[in-house]
């Protein structure tokens, strides 16, 4: 039975099957319960249930396959592009909880689009870092940091499990600008391995230079793939 508060029963039945959904009873793409399971189990009508699955897939928690029933559809995590942060901080403040596996740091050789960014000599040493972010144990996407070696940063992979940001201001590093790239992308291999994505889905593509200081002089470079159907950046602007 569903309470008699100041809700509707639809809103009611909304917000019991959002929480459900956003506290993992019901992971991406399992199936939900049937319309008639949730009329018999809160005793509300048909017209109420189906206007609240109707809502839940416009707010896009849900997705409705004629023939087959009603699956969950996890809903994109939004972050801002206009906004220096770190990935860490910005899903911290959406209640959600960010982690980092398969962190790897070493020092390489500079290619030729590196090299072109930080305006250095091909093969000039800089550090590569790469690790697959994650949100509630979902991956989310895999960035790949290249850093100028202007810094000593220390080989220690396990202390990129956290913000990279935060850890570069312990060393009095701070990051005062950036300029980002969005593009688009398609899933191979690599992305399928590490994203647990499906072949050939679209994959959100930020490349974001980071500067230190108020001059051209970038010492971030960061390629960040996002499955396109779990993440979204937007705008927001004034007249």
């Amino acid at each position: 039975m569903l309470k008699n508060n100041n809700k509707t029963l639809k809103e009611q039945l909304i917000d019991i099957i959002k929480n459900e959904i956003e506290e993992g009873v019901y992971d991406i793409n399992d199936a939900l319960p049937r319309e008639i399971d949730y009329q018999e189990k809160y005793n509300v009508s048909r017209i109420t249930v189906r206007s609240a699955m109707s809502e839940l897939q416009n707010l896009g928690y849900i997705e409705k396959i004629k023939g087959k029933g009603t699956f969950v559809k996890r809903k994109k995590i939004s972050e801002p592009l206009l906004k220096i942060e770190s990935f860490t901080d910005e899903m911290k403040q959406k209640g959600l909880i960010p982690t980092t596996k398969d962190s790897n740091i070493s020092i390489i050789g500079a290619d030729k689009q590196c090299a072109e960014i930080f305006n250095i000599p091909i093969n000039t040493p800089v550090y590569k870092l790469t690790r697959i972010r994650l949100i509630n144990n979902i991956p989310i996407a895999f960035f790949t940091t290249y850093l100028k070696t202007d810094f000593n940063l220390t080989l220690d992979s396990s202390v990129y499990n956290s913000s990279l940001y935060d850890y570069l201001n312990e060393q009095n590093i701070y990051i005062k600008k950036v300029k980002q790239y969005i593009s688009a992308n398609s899933a191979g291999k690599e992305m399928v391995e590490k994203l647990k994505c499906i072949q050939n889905e679209p994959i959100l593509v930020l490349k974001r230079i980071g500067f230190i200081d108020d001059t051209e002089n970038p010492y971030e470079y960061t390629i960040a793939q996002y499955v396109g159907s779990k993440y979204e950046y937007y705008f927001e602007l004034y007249k």
